[in-house]
């Protein structure tokens, strides 16, 4: 599998699941690699607004939660749990010196529009004051809370300790389902990745449960769990407010079935294109739905097609989440009822050549079949061609195939391009992002779109250069120096370019 195919896998993951930016994302519109490169010149500064009122902590702690510390921990270390996948580093926004060095008007534009050069988004769903306040709260995980434009220079003021309630009530979702007798669920609170609660009680046949005389401190997170027929089921997370509300954390578990009669493939994103000599490179995106009342725990079963190479996954591994098989391989996850709430992200390389044929046997229903590929590369029969496609400014051939029953072969041919056009790791992940997020690149878009053929030629350009570079083709000199006169003119060009 091609450089860097690896981690963008797993961002591709990232941007598509829960903790991810899914609903947030602006498709990176640095999707190629001189894209990548021209980014922060080409990148448009949002309008600075700044806060009405001093930044609200707690509510900046609970955005925080949910769609910064999965990258940067929950202490702002650059640690969280899925930073190791990444293809960067994220900044350690907890750590005093590199604070003491933050602009809070620049942390708010990275929080507004995103990083490109870093491949992080922005939130564009976030309120002006919401993003004040994840700022707020990712200054204060620092030793000290840096001014932040109409907030009091300094310290906030110490947050006065509080008692109070947390409730909710346990439901069993699945049809005739019952809640067993002496259930145990743990409450268990945070400040930042510090553990500071962590409390028992006996659910009441009724289902409801309460905890009294907690101590409430603004940012502090809550969450319950319980563990059902030897699955955790877990509330979703919430935070003190400054009334001292009491929390309500309810909890749906659900019975079991090994029946996989329930399981669907939604919608199927395969995207592809020759990348390296003789290598057709396939990632696939897999959207799950499960149509019963219950988790399904029969296998996810996955043949590949024949001679496969380089199996690479998003998440897990083999002998963990992952067993292999003799046509492909099985994904033993657990799949909670609903549609679209779960999925798989892969990828692997295939023997390519002038002409190859994909052929995949589907073990379970799909209800839809989407293909992409560049508009300069290969060329594919078999499929319904949907024409051309504009995602973040990449023109990608769409072709689909109607829904599979279970045992059908999605099958076609895919034929090599004249001329190489290769996909970077990063418009794979981009285009993947885009589709399973449902999400126009048009009403996405954050800062300059060129749309002059002449720019898109010269990005081209610089990206084939690029690849060249990464494949040792072209020493360094010989790289900077191509790449400077083609840069210039790319910047000359946007600059005549109407938005």
């Amino acid at each position: 599998m091609n450089r860097g195919l690896g981690a963008g896998i797993f961002a591709a993951g990232l941007l598509i699941s829960g903790c991810s930016l899914a609903g947030d994302i602006t498709p990176p519109p640095a999707l190629a690699t001189a894209q990548m490169a021209l980014s922060a010149e080409l990148q448009t500064p949002a309008p600075l607004i700044p806060p009405a009122t001093q930044p609200d902590l707690a509510a900046g702690a609970i955005i925080y939660a949910e769609k910064c510390a999965a990258c940067h921990g929950l202490q702002g270390l650059g640690d969280g749990e899925l930073a190791e996948g990444l293809a960067f580093e994220p900044a350690p926004l907890g750590d005093p010196e590199f604070a003491r060095q933050a602009d809070p008007a620049e942390w708010y534009q990275v929080v507004t529009i995103g990083n490109l050069d870093r491949l992080m988004p922005g939130f564009v769903s976030l309120t002006d004051q919401q993003r004040w306040d994840v700022v707020g709260y990712a200054l204060s995980l620092s030793e000290g809370l840096l001014p932040l434009g109409a907030a009091e220079e300094g310290r906030s003021p110490e947050a006065e300790l509080e008692s109070g309630t947390v409730v909710g009530r346990v439901s069993n979702g699945s049809e005739g389902g019952a809640l067993p007798a002496d259930l145990e669920l743990a409450l268990l609170g945070y400040d930042g990745d510090r553990q500071v609660v962590s409390e028992t009680t006996i659910v009441e046949a009724d289902g409801s449960f309460r905890f009294e005389g907690l101590e409430y401190v603004p940012g502090r997170l809550f969450f319950a769990t319980v563990i059902y027929d030897g699955l955790t089921f877990r509330s979703d997370v919430a935070h003190v407010t400054s009334d001292g509300t009491a929390l309500d954390l309810p909890i749906t578990i659900y019975d079991t079935s090994d029946d996989p009669g329930a399981l669907r493939v939604e919608r199927l994103h395969l995207i592809l294109d020759f990348s390296a000599e003789d290598t057709l490179t396939v990632l696939e995106v897999w959207v799950l739905s499960n149509t019963s009342d219950r988790v399904i725990i029969a296998p996810l079963q996955v043949p590949l097609p024949e001679g496969a190479f380089n199996l690479t996954f998003e998440s897990g591994s083999v002998g963990d989440r992952f067993e292999l098989t003799r046509d492909g391989f099985v994904d033993l996850e657990p799949i909670l009822p609903g549609s679209g709430l779960d999925h798989l992200i892969f990828g692997f390389d295939l023997p390519g050549s002038r002409s190859t044929q994909f052929d995949q046997l589907m073990r379970h229903p799909v209800d839809a079949v989407s293909v992409l590929i560049p508009a300069d590369g290969p060329r594919v029969t078999g499929l319904q061609d949907r024409g051309i496609q504009d995602i973040g400014g990449l023109r990608m051939q769409n072709f689909s195939e109607g829904n599979l029953a279970a045992e059908d072969l999605l099958s076609f041919q895919v034929f090599a391009p004249s001329r190489r056009f290769r996909l970077s790791a990063t418009v794979m992940i981009g285009a993947a992002a885009l589709l399973v997020s449902g999400l126009s690149a048009a009403r996405l878009w954050v800062g300059a779109r060129p749309g002059k053929l002449d720019w898109e030629e010269l990005l081209q350009k610089i990206a084939r250069l690029d690849d060249e570079y990464e494949d040792g083709k072209l020493s360094e000199v010989k790289w900077r120096r191509k790449r400077k006169p083609l840069k210039r003119q790319a910047l000359d060009q946007m600059g005549k370019t109407d938005d």
